[in-house]
């Protein structure tokens, strides 16, 4: 079972259309920033300036489709390694119950059972030249991405958990009730979701998603944003304070604290 600490991810570091998403990086890094409250305008910039890159042709579809959700997936786990002074790890290989391999972006420990992990997906992209049957001209809808990533988390957090029940001899299952079941069984599985929202209605499934979600996961954070009035910015939406990534976030830093080595 491979595990490697955890790195920032090769595409955001040599491509020149995700040099606005490794500029935030670095300035995270070099600021300590521990809390979302710290990075979300930042976070906001730097997306804003990405979809330009985008929407120009600077940036490409791998840069769209592989490098904004590595880079999501490294600041979420910088800050908490800032805020805990833990080291979180890639791991590959991790067997569930009915599947054989699962890949972890961001877990922790580095090695033996699993005791959290952090699933991240940042969903949208404004409309381009590449893209013209895109009817809407805000770009696609980035709830429109989230069934799919649901679903396979909600998969992948079900199959770790009940191998890890079955590792453990306890010899008690989801027969039941499933979700009172997911929330004793280890290991601790979050979701954090960055989407880019074009409507009303967009921001209402886009949150309708991350409440199904929460049902399956320990915990899910969100941060919604859209371009603003002026169209020169991104603005972030309100989000029931459940699914309110800083909290969540919060959360996740806690039980990190007092993992276990």
């Amino acid at each position: 079972m491979a595990s490697s600490e955890r790195r920032t991810s090769p595409r955001v570091a040599t491509s020149p259309g995700c040099a606005p998403l490794l500029r935030m990086y670095r300035q995270a890094e070099q600021q300590r920033q521990k809390r979302w409250v710290e990075a979300e305008a930042d976070f906001l910039q730097a997306m804003w300036e990405f979809d330009d890159n985008f929407r120009r042709g600077i940036a490409n579809q791998g840069d769209n489709q592989n490098g904004k959700g590595d880079f999501f997936t490294d600041l979420i786990a910088l800050l908490l390694e800032h805020a805990t002074g833990k080291a979180l790890y890639g791991r590959g290989a991790i067997p569930g119950l009915f599947f054989p391999k699962h890949n972890l972006d961001a877990s922790y420990p580095a090695s033996g059972q699993v005791q959290l992990l952090i699933e991240t997906k940042a969903a949208g992209a404004p409309k381009t030249g590449r893209n013209p049957r895109q009817r809407n001209p805000k770009g696609r809808a980035g709830s429109n991405d989230l069934k799919k990533r649901v679903t396979e988390v909600g998969l992948k957090t079900i199959d770790l958990k009940a191998e890890a029940a079955r590792r453990a001899g306890e010899g008690r299952g989801p027969a039941g009730d499933l979700v009172s079941w997911l929330r004793r069984a280890k290991p601790l599985c979050f979701l954090f979701l960055a989407v880019r929202v074009v409507s009303e209605g967009d921001l209402r499934n886009t949150i309708q998603f991350a409440n199904t979600a929460s049902q399956i996961l320990d915990g899910v954070g969100l941060t919604a944003y859209e371009t603003n009035a002026e169209e020169s910015a991104y603005t972030a939406h309100v989000v029931p304070p459940q699914i309110e990534l800083d909290r969540v976030l919060l959360r996740v830093a806690t039980a990190l604290r007092t993992a276990e080595p």
